[in-house]
């Protein structure tokens, strides 16, 4: 991206926002609720259009469907409920909005290595509703790597999950990277449990974007400018890092509604069935 900005319903979201995502890198996107994270994740599964500037994925502009983009959506409400099973919720993303004949040994055979490669195939033929939080995750991991995409997002992929089950998906996306060299995108409301994994971070705030390295933007002058007021970092002998002054910010770690009355989380989501709009060869 070079100089992106979007303009939604009128509201600038963000502004001159310029980065790079290498192969085989973890980029984590925070900021506070609201702030256009996912907003980005829809401009390059080519949802949203950008206002300002311009956006390359794999050298072309962002399209819909992209099987080169694989995408897993912030967790609902519903899939703790669903009887559809973990093998079966996989096997949609390969099925796309499309239901053919013909394919089933592919099918099979693409669905295996995503159950494989996310550790989930010795619980993928129970019920979603059966499931543990952090197991629904690893599932929907699976869902998002069908056609092991070379490019990864994953929205709040952390959310409401105890810290064990936070480390298990930290540890699975970054052994997702190893195994298939893809560049992974994972938006987050805390730095602390990817800390270990990321390569760069692109924080959005108060419609600004910065990026670089963790130690770059993840600094006292750097947020204490970007949110215009006093931020102070405190690290511990662990290598958390406490921030000081962002408090009300990280108070609640879920999307809470737009102040002009929608849910900012909803505005382009879609199951990751309806985007892939060509049919499988």
């Amino acid at each position: 991206m070079r100089g992106g900005a979007v303009v939604l319903g009128g509201r600038t979201i963000w502004r001159d926002a310029s980065f790079v995502v290498e192969p085989g890198t973890i980029t984590a996107v925070l900021g506070p609720n609201a702030s256009g994270k996912s907003t980005l994740l829809n401009l390059i599964l080519g949802l949203v259009p950008l206002s300002e500037g311009s956006l390359r994925v794999f050298g072309q502009s962002p399209r819909r469907g992209n099987r080169r983009v694989g995408y897993m959506a912030q967790s609902r409400a519903a899939d703790a409920t669903s009887t559809l099973t973990g093998r079966d919720y996989v096997g949609l993303g390969f099925d796309g909005p499309r239901f053919g004949w013909g394919r089933d040994k592919t099918k099979r055979e693409v669905i295996r290595r995503a159950l494989t490669l996310t550790g989930t195939a010795a619980f993928c033929d129970q019920p979603l509703h059966s499931l543990s939080g952090g197991q629904r995750q690893r599932i929907a991991l699976a869902h998002a790597t069908v056609f092991s995409p070379e490019l990864l997002l994953l929205d709040e992929p952390l959310a409401a999950l105890d810290l064990a089950a936070q480390a298990e998906i930290v540890d699975l996306v970054n052994l997702v990277r190893d195994s298939t060299g893809a560049a992974i995108i994972v938006v987050a409301h805390d730095l602390n449990p990817l800390s270990s994994i990321v390569n760069q971070v692109l924080w959005i705030a108060r419609r600004q974007v910065r990026s670089g390295s963790v130690d770059e933007v993840v600094n006292e002058s750097v947020l204490s400018e970007l949110y215009g007021h006093p931020i102070e970092i405190i690290v511990t002998p662990r290598g958390r890092r406490v921030i000081v002054g962002l408090e009300e910010e990280f108070a609640h770690p879920h999307p809470h509604p737009h102040p002009h009355g929608f849910e900012h989380n909803e505005e382009a989501h879609q199951h990751l069935s309806e985007l892939y709009e060509e049919e499988t060869s």
